[in-house]
Formats: structure tokens, sequence, C-alpha cells
């Protein structure tokens, strides 16, 4: 009788451990499922993206990104090319050509280093306090407006309310610089004509 039933519980405890092995199978195997659907449906599915230094999440998603993207991408963008003192300017403009389009590159390279020689030359540093943005997401542009101050030889030459448009183009999954220009604020896309340069003390025009 005891033998009896010690054979029954044992084949019971059988029973369990291959029904167990089954159901973690099976559990394995649409976990495994999932994973391959993941990887199908990844080219098409939204990224999120947090970068270092910024608290906002924004999303790009085939050849369009987020308007959060763009407008904090333009605000370090236009930091590089506006902040900037005699010390710091080829490092800036080094930092911001990395990001240039490739067709447009050429032009960035010579209007930065344009502005640059004369940072350099004429002792003269900039800063940019941006007071607001505009975003056109389909045309992948952001328009800044706000205050732009320039020193020469440590006197403040001039200030002005001025604006910056900073284009963009979306290749190979990364957001490049295409165009970076003054504007003005009735105007802050450049639709109508690109704004005089920022002027110095004596006349001296600051290079865009």
């Amino acid at each position: 009788m005891k033998f009896s039933r010690f054979t029954a519980e044992r084949d019971n405890q059988r029973n369990e451990i291959y029904f167990m092995r089954i159901a973690v199978g099976g559990l394995v195997l649409a976990l495994l499922a999932n994973a391959g659907a993941a990887l199908t449906v990844a080219g098409s599915e939204r990224t999120i993206l947090v970068p270092p230094d910024i608290h906002t999440s924004f999303w790009v998603s085939g050849q369009k990104v987020s308007t959060e993207y763009l407008q904090e991408m333009a605000y370090w963008y236009a930091g590089l090319a506006l902040n900037i003192t005699p010390h710091v300017a080829d490092y800036q403009k080094n930092q911001f050509l990395k990001y240039a389009a490739p067709s447009e590159y050429g032009r960035l390279q010579a209007e930065f280093g344009a502005r640059a020689d004369f940072i350099r030359k004429n002792n003269a540093s900039t800063q940019f306090s941006t007071q607001a943005m505009t975003v056109d997401e389909n045309a992948m542009k952001v328009a800044l407006s706000g205050v732009l101050q320039t020193w020469v030889s440590d006197k403040k030459a001039a200030e002005k309310q001025t604006a910056y448009v900073v284009g963009f183009r979306y290749l190979n999954g990364r957001l490049h610089v295409s165009e970076f220009k003054e504007t003005s604020d009735q105007d802050p896309f450049g639709a109508a004509s690109s704004a005089a340069m920022p002027v110095a003390s004596g006349g001296a025009a600051v290079p865009r």
C-alpha cells in the first residue's frame, strides 16, 4: 500500500516537472517571437531620444524629427555661433562645422571662418540672449529672436534686437545644419531677405 502511494506521488511529481518544462519552453518561445517582431518593425518605429545634459525627450521617425529636437539643437548651435570670444572662436567654429550638411559645408566653413577671423583680429566678443523660438517642423527650421551684444576690446560696442534662423537636414540618422543666418523679428525665417550684418564700433561689420 505504501509502495503504491510512493509510486503514485513520484509519477505526479514527474508529470508536474514535465508540464513545467513545457510552460517554460512556451514562455521562452513567446519572448523570442516578440523580440523578433520588434526587430522586424524597428526601422519604421519612432525612436525616443534623451541625450546627455538635455532634460527633454524627443523623437525621430523616418526623415522627420520632433519640434523639441529642433528647438534643443537650434539653441545649442546658436550658442556655438554667437556666444564667442577670441579664445574660443576657432574651437566653436570647428564644433559647429562637425554638424554641417555635406552639401553646405564649404559655404558654412567660409562664413564661420570669416567670422572667427574678425573676432580674433579685433579682439571682439558677442553674446546672444535668446528670448523666443519659433519652429517650422515641416521645413525643419527654427527662428530664434533675442538680443545680440557685441564687445570690442572689452568695451560694449553694440546691442540690438535681432533674430537668426537655423535650418536642418536629417540625413542617415543624424541632424545636420544646412543654414545659419541673421534675419529679423519681422521676418524671422528670412523669407523676404537677409538682415544687415551686426555692426561694431567704427562701422566694422561682424561677419554672420
